[in-house]
């Protein structure tokens, strides 16, 4: 590999790896197999965190998320957002990747070296020395990380969605296994810590998996260039704002509690929040890793690129607002069940947060729309917006209120962020809110208003733990897709059509 200034314009192409498949089977395709490794590694990691949970504490977890907060906030190079930049860049060629090669490693390394530095500054106010010293390891595990993402950009540039899945997948499970020893042998917070390090290690084989599929990457000498560089990183910095306005609002309520309210209120919060966000995580992989790239390549093309943004709102709507349904309606049997009850003081936190956490997943995908069309700083305004609202609402109610009050802040963030959303995707698309979230949000409140009226004749309570919790699950379901079909019966048939028969060609061809 050869890396070095060169002041040429022209790179040396790359070849460029197809299938000759069409777009939008490729696109589903990719969807699939995305889905399918970040179904298994939730359902996983869900299994795992239920015995860490049962086996930690409340202040362990809440020492983890505070000091996951500073080595985020310290990480460099999720703020440059330099992926996006290449993979929005149209031309893979060596000089391309020469240089996004360069300049990720430069801001992968830095984040740690930022964290060396800022450790005295958080001992000397006052932080506790196990947050500080996980703080620093945490960084480690991020530097390592964004060594491994570097490879993962670059398969998934080529829609290689298949290889960086299976190979997650396969790593995932491992990573996990430190973390339940020191768990049962008194790790604490350690043992969380042990997770994220063992995983992001184990993920710099996504070089090995690059280098034996995409061999033709290393038949051209990789270049530095400046000018490609500054191209970057403008188009970066944009995109970089909006990763980093998406990490404060994700934890910056966790720097509130943890600070005002103890690690002790952050950990049930933690645990609350985790779940709330149950309906976010079903899409967030798939939307940032296949919904960018294929709307990357359609953006000239605007008529199909309206169908497909309004296809995958409506998507989000018919799956993460029943999800958000039954977990606001069984939230007490969900903890007691999974967690046990010495978590109760975590159920109030998980209703408050699941019923504002439907609209998460709906500005995650207007970000990825934004930032695919080449409007990065739309996007990162729209998340700016959201962590304005949660500073300046969050400081005041969580030190009256404590976690109860940061709730209140994320909830008001969130109904701020949806509106914004909608302003700036109607200046760029012509669709309309109103059937992809609009109706579907109408026959969620009606699921919600027949609940109340069930309870009145059906004591639901006095059935057993489990049994409550299926039955209230099965409602939230049945009862939203009934009214989903009942209001707009010819749209809900056609858009299933037209994703199943995109789902049968595209398992046809894996």
């Amino acid at each position: 590999m050869e890396i070095w200034d060169s002041g040429s314009k022209e790179g040396t192409p790359v070849e460029r790896s197809t299938t000759g498949a069409p777009l939008a089977s490729s696109a589903v395709r990719g969807g699939m197999w995305v889905a399918l490794s970040t179904y298994w590694t939730l359902a996983f990691g869900f299994a795992a965190n239920i015995l860490l949970t049962r086996t930690l504490p409340p202040e362990a977890f809440g020492a983890f998320a505070l000091a996951m907060f500073f080595a985020q906030l310290l990480r460099l190079q999720t703020k440059l957002g330099l992926g996006y930049a290449f993979g929005q860049y149209k031309e893979t060629t060596g000089e391309s990747v020469g240089t996004y090669v360069v300049l990720e490693g430069v801001a992968a390394l830095s984040g740690l070296l930022l964290m060396g530095l800022a450790a005295p500054a958080l001992r000397f106010m006052g932080y506790d020395p196990l947050v500080v010293q996980i703080a620093l390891v945490l960084s480690f595990a991020a530097f390592l990380e964004g060594i491994s993402a570097i490879a993962g950009t670059l398969l998934e540039k080529e829609l290689r969605f298949g290889l960086t899945s299976l190979y997650q997948g396969l790593v995932f499970p491992l990573s996990y296994l430190p973390a339940f020893w020191l768990a049962a042998h008194g790790g604490g917070a350690w043992s969380l810590a042990a997770q994220t390090t063992v995983y992001s290690l184990l993920g710099l084989g996504l070089w090995g998996v690059a280098r034996w599929r995409m061999s033709h990457l290393w038949a051209y000498p990789w270049r530095f260039r400046r000018d490609l560089a500054g191209h970057f990183l403008r188009f970066g910095a944009a995109a970089g704002l909006w990763l980093m306005a998406g990490m404060l609002f994700s934890q910056l309520d966790n720097f509130l509690i943890g600070t005002f309210a103890g690690v002790t209120a952050l950990g049930y919060y933690d645990r609350a929040y985790r779940m709330a966000q149950w309906p976010a995580l079903l899409f967030n992989a798939v939307l940032t890793r296949t919904a960018f790239y294929t709307y990357a390549r359609l953006q000239d093309d605007r008529a199909r690129l309206e169908k497909t943004v309004a296809m995958v709102t409506w998507a989000i709507s018919m799956i993460a607002i029943p999800v958000a349904l039954a977990i606001f309606l069984a939230a007490r049997d969900l903890v007691v069940l999974l967690y046990g009850e010495r978590w109760l003081p975590s159920v109030l936190f998980l209703q408050i947060l699941s019923a504002f956490f439907v609209l998460r997943p709906h500005l995650e995908h207007a970000g990825v729309v934004l930032n695919a069309m080449g409007r990065p700083g739309r996007a990162a305004a729209l998340l700016w917006a959201q962590v304005g609202v949660l500073g300046v609402a969050g400081l005041p109610l969580t030190m009256r209120w404590g976690a109860l009050g940061a709730c209140g802040a994320v909830g008001l963030a969130l109904i701020a962020g949806i509106g914004l959303a909608c302003v700036y995707t109607r200046r760029e698309l012509s669709v309309s809110a109103n059937a992809g979230l609009g109706m579907p949000l109408l026959a969620g409140g009606a699921t919600i208003l027949g609940y109340i009226i069930v309870l009145r004749f059906i004591p639901l309570e006095n059935l057993g733990l489990f049994t409550r919790l299926v039955v209230k699950a099965i409602y939230a379901f049945s009862a939203f897709y009934v009214l989903a079909f009942a209001m707009q019966p010819r749209a809900v048939q056609e858009r299933v059509r037209y994703v199943w028969r995109l789902a049968r060609e595209a398992g046809h061809e894996m």
